[in-house]
């Protein structure tokens, strides 16, 4: 069986690793610019496109009593409650389980 040895530069890895941080900025750069342009109320749809979600899970949601919907003129999620839903289920998750701080086997 043949075996090849690679030789690698510094300068290749270092190059390479500045190309793969550049990229990932341009990511959420990007993901956070459409989060700022978001409009003050979403609809159903937005709103999934936001939570990454689809309708079965939108459904549940916007079924339970604490998430933010307003029904006064049609289904809508206010922005700012949808981000703050966020946060608080999130802080609670991190209070009240180890669920992040579990080590991979």
């Amino acid at each position: 069986m043949l075996k090849l040895d690679m030789l690698v530069s510094d300068d290749f890895v270092d190059a390479i690793a500045q190309k793969i941080a550049d990229r990932a900025t341009e990511i959420i750069t990007e993901r956070i610019s459409s989060l700022n342009n978001l409009p003050l109320v979403l609809t159903r749809e937005e709103a999934m496109n936001v939570l990454r979600c689809g309708p079965t899970k939108m459904a549940e949601l916007m079924a339970r009593p604490d998430f933010p919907v307003n029904r006064e003129f049609g289904v809508k999620i206010p922005t700012h409650l949808l981000m703050k839903w966020i946060e608080k289920n999130t802080n609670w998750i991190e209070q009240n389980t180890h669920y992040f701080s579990k080590e991979a086997i």
